[in-house]
């Protein structure tokens, strides 16, 4: 039974039990009065209705077969929001192409804030950014494939959906170039000017924003200098590096797209390759000055032997939407775990929880959908049944992770099927 079932139910013995009382009664105060029965009712309809604004509703995950006939795209995963993932998806996949989409080996997708539109990023060979609109009613429509706007590895919206900044790995030195977006039409288009597009070093492999502060962050990994760039945008146009960016920490980012921003505490948390003590943990203000929290670097468990994989810069570190915890994915003695680790606010350490679960090999693409009630990662299967697949974890308000009852769901062969090489969960109303 779900939830709207549930409030259906509850709504309609009310109804029925009002009934049975004396109709003078007509005080919203008095939980026998037909008023009070009313608003209960209501108040039940308005909660459901509100979370379902933000209930998960399906899984974007990037594919692409290198096998003949070469075909790439992506599909939708339908998710239960109660049960969670299902083996049920929608699709745009077709036969791999320079000159359109999907290209040949889609590198990201994105989902803008409070939409259903799907950003796909087409990779080498094309760079393209492509625009899908996925309707409630499950259909799908191309809005945009637009080829001309830098080679594009990451991008990321502003809370409201109107901006974006993406990553150009095209320029010597590597950029960060802002993107306007139409809300109506999906459609996106270059924005820059004045101190857009701004160098970021090279091969950057994380970026993310506050939109509390303005703030733009990059990780880099390779070629002076490293660390993390902080960029305060001041104006449409403007904008500053922080003093002291990049800031390099004592050890190298991990090639992982792991910065993971906490706005209402000002807290930043990234990984290095460091396999004792891989999670760094920054304080941040106003203008994007860092400085390293007093008990950094922190680990997430005293057996970690290893960090998980950073191939296309694969997301192995994950805040929750409520900033209160981070999952993390990482390797001790030959197995991957998967670990909880819980957020001290005033602090900004991080305790690993006792909530450790193996997980299968090669784990990648840790996604939080933005509801918060699942948790979602890539993996395979290895020797066993050599199957790539997607696991994923139930989450409650109390920080209680569990095994989902659906979980693994496999996505093809590790040899001649689709393999997974981004994920993004979309909710179900807008």
């Amino acid at each position: 039974m779900n939830h709207l079932q549930r409030i259906l139910i509850f709504i309609s013995i009310t109804s029925f039990c009002l009934q049975c009382e004396v109709p003078a009664l007509n005080n919203p105060a008095d939980p026998l009065s037909d008023e009070y029965g009313k608003n209960v009712a209501l108040s039940q309809l308005i909660a459901f209705w509100l979370s379902e604004k933000i209930a998960p509703d399906g899984l974007v995950v990037a594919v692409t077969k290198s096998t003949l006939p070469y075909e790439a795209g992506f599909r939708i995963y339908r998710v239960d929001s109660d049960l969670g993932l299902t083996s049920e998806f929608d699709s745009d996949v077709r036969t791999a192409t320079t000159a359109a989409f999907p290209g040949c080996s889609p590198v990201r997708v994105a989902i803008p804030p409070s939409s259903r539109d799907i950003i796909t990023l087409t990779g080498a060979g094309s760079h393209r950014f492509v625009v899908h609109r996925y309707g409630i009613d499950r259909t799908l429509s191309l809005l945009q494939d637009q080829n001309g706007m830098g080679s594009p590895s990451f991008v990321k919206f502003t809370s409201d959906g109107k901006t974006a900044f993406s990553t150009d790995t095209g320029t010597d030195p590597n950029t960060i170039f802002q993107l306007a977006r139409d809300k109506n039409s999906g459609i996106l288009s270059l924005n820059n000017g004045g101190s857009y597009p701004f160098s970021v070093g090279c091969t950057p492999v994380s970026l993310n924003i506050s939109n509390q502060d303005n703030l733009v962050f990059t990780a880099t990994s390779s070629t002076l200098p490293l660390g993390i760039f902080s960029f305060k945008k001041t104006g449409e146009y403007s904008g500053a590096f922080a003093s002291g960016s990049p800031y390099d920490p004592a050890d190298n980012p991990s090639q992982n797209n792991n910065l993971c921003v906490v706005e209402n505490d000002r807290l930043l948390y990234m990984t290095s390759n460091n396999a004792t003590t891989p999670i760094y943990g920054f304080r941040y203000d106003e203008n994007g000055n860092m400085s390293l929290l007093p008990n950094s670097p922190f680990s997430p468990d005293p057996a970690i032997t290893a960090v998980a994989t950073g191939d296309n810069s694969s997301t192995s570190l994950a805040l929750n939407p409520d900033g209160r915890y981070l999952a993390y994915l990482y390797q001790a003695s030959g197995t991957f775990y998967l670990r909880l680790i819980s957020i001290d606010p005033t602090t900004g350490n991080l305790t690993p929880t006792d909530q450790k679960f193996s997980v299968g090999n090669g784990p990648k693409y840790l996604e939080w959908d933005g509801s918060g009630r699942f948790l979602y990662l890539a993996s395979d299967t290895g020797g066993s049944t050599n199957n790539f697949q997607l696991e994923y974890f139930s989450f409650t308000k109390d920080g209680v992770l569990t095994r989902g009852v659906n979980s693994p769901i496999t996505v093809g062969a590790m040899t001649g099927g689709f393999a997974p090489r981004h994920m993004k969960a979309i909710q179900r109303y807008y």
